[in-house]
């Protein structure tokens, strides 16, 4: 099986380079909501963007509502919300970061794709989205990443789980960072406050029992901030575990990466945003899928028990 997972990768590794090389966006026809062992690539950071995407209005409500900033299943729409201007949760988003990570005492240059997914699983009582995360360091394919994320009609967004594979030289190596809220005494962390206001109390992104716990907190607002993509305004920065500060702009999200001190932590800059086809978000939605159920056979101790991820589309 090992062998299986190395060959896939060596060959969807030379797959993202080629694309990215060619500047090309996969257009794979949809299929049925199984998953497949091929690995999707991330569409090409080059193509050119579409109209710029704009907060959905996928709840019913116009505006959030007032409500405390903790989680509660009930303070959730069954069909999801999206009011959060810095959180766009409209499937077929994908954001394209670029920068410098290290590596092995090397920085090389690191590329992020983010992409919002039709694919939804129910976690600790409330329908999360699936958002893929695949980085790109010096040309391959090192991380995939799942994170599942859930917005209340407070605009709250909140972060439900994460699943993580690392890969070196086109191969599996390992699972990462993989929990689920109220699986193993994990809690929902919040991703993004509704009201994200400069001097409001620190919150706690990740609460996992023995692993990773982290906190963050808004220090600015109303920030004009320039990226290679555009300048944006109505920028809000968050600290993230003390030692960097992320920048979210209206309408795109995460935009900027900016360590606090050092040259040695990671740094991305937003280069590109668009709405995929819908073939190229069916490709994408698929490989979230099979990570989903990779993860139940890889760490069955988390996901096993837990529902099973379904494309919504």
């Amino acid at each position: 099986m090992l062998g299986q997972r190395a060959l896939t990768w060596s060959v969807a590794a030379a797959a993202t380079l080629s694309l990215l090389a060619a500047g090309c966006t996969s257009e794979t026809s949809a299929s049925s909501g199984t998953s497949t062992s091929q690995t999707a690539a991330p569409s090409s950071p080059e193509d050119s963007p579409s109209d710029k995407p704009k907060p959905s209005t996928s709840s019913a409500s116009p505006t959030p509502q007032k409500i405390p900033r903790v989680f509660d299943p009930k303070n959730f729409d069954a069909q999801g919300s999206d009011f959060n201007q810095w959180v766009p949760m409209a499937p077929g988003i994908q954001i394209v970061r670029k920068g410098l990570v290290t590596v092995g005492g090397r920085r090389i240059p690191h590329i992020t794709v983010t992409t919002i997914t039709d694919v939804t699983k129910k976690i600790d009582g409330v329908r999360a989205v699936l958002v893929l995360d695949q980085d790109i360091d010096a040309g391959q394919v090192s991380e995939q990443a799942v994170d599942y994320l859930a917005e209340d009609v407070g605009a709250n967004v909140w972060y439900l789980g994460s699943y993580t594979e690392a890969y070196s030289g086109g191969q599996f190596l390992n699972a990462q960072d993989a929990w689920l809220a109220g699986v193993a005494g994990a809690n929902a962390g919040l991703w993004f406050p509704g009201q994200p206001e400069p001097g409001s109390e620190p919150f706690y992104q990740v609460q996992v029992p023995g692993g990773e716990v982290s906190s963050a907190q808004v220090v600015k607002a109303g920030q004009r901030t320039c990226v290679p993509f555009d300048c944006f305004k109505d920028v809000i920065v968050v600290l993230e575990a003390g030692s960097e500060n992320k920048y979210w702009a209206p309408g795109v999200g995460q935009i900027l990466t900016e360590p606090l001190s050092g040259d040695a932590q990671e740094t991305e800059e937003l280069i590109n945003v668009k709405e995929l086809s819908p073939s190229a978000l069916a490709e994408l939605s698929r490989e979230a899928l099979r990570l989903d159920q990779h993860a139940s056979q890889t760490v069955p101790s988390v996901f096993g028990s837990s529902n099973v991820a379904v494309r919504e589309s």
